[in-house]
């Protein structure tokens, strides 16, 4: 790519960019696995702290918002309460908001919405990814959670994954003492929602 073997055509730079596409997507792929393994071993090591429940929405934003843009989608996020703080571990809190983002611009057609946000309900602080994506079949609700599960694979093959990404999240959202569910509709979209405690 930097030219050491000599000039480089457009058409390679091409091929480059596709290699490095493919390398991206192998280590995330291979990351997830790992991941998960850790969450099977009970090697996962929690930092709870005082978490800005606000910082943590924009730091996930902020992430997700290019593939938003490239897709054509709208992204929303409604701002909490900047005092408004749960009792997490932001490293963990991040990872399950960008996947939960990144699956709902996945899977929500050009043109779409995706929103975040927040609100705090008794001791526990609810964060919502919402969309306007394909949806899942209330059958599905509780089994898209399982490992290795993906939902409709002539839905999915356009938009590759390991099927780990739930699964870890729900792991990691009551490891910290909350939850993750889902509300879904075909062709409607859906509402994933996940909980913690308020710090």
């Amino acid at each position: 790519e930097m030219g050491i073997r000599g000039p480089v055509t457009p058409q390679q730079r091409e091929d480059l960019r596709r290699l490095q596409a493919s390398q991206r997507h192998l280590l995330g792929l291979i990351n997830e696995v790992l991941n998960y393994a850790k969450l099977e071993t009970g090697a996962v090591h929690y930092e709870l702290s005082a978490v800005r429940t606000r910082d943590a929405l924009a730091g996930a934003e902020a992430l997700v918002a290019p593939q938003a843009q490239v897709k054509g989608l709208t992204l929303t996020v409604t701002a909490c309460d900047p005092d408004l703080a749960v009792r997490a571990d932001a490293e963990k809190v991040r990872q399950i908001l960008v996947n939960l983002l990144s699956n709902a611009v996945k899977f929500t057609d050009r043109g779409g919405r995706v929103a975040l946000d927040c609100e705090l309900s008794g001791d526990a602080v609810h964060v919502r990814v919402r969309d306007t994506g394909i949806g899942v079949a209330a059958d599905q609700h509780e089994r898209i959670f399982d490992p290795f599960v993906q939902v409709r694979s002539d839905l999915t093959r356009t938009a590759e994954g390991t099927g780990l990404g739930l699964a870890i999240g729900r792991d990691l959202a009551r490891g910290m003492g909350g939850d993750l569910t889902v509300k879904s509709t075909t062709g409607v979209g859906s509402v994933f929602t996940l909980a913690l405690p308020r710090a």
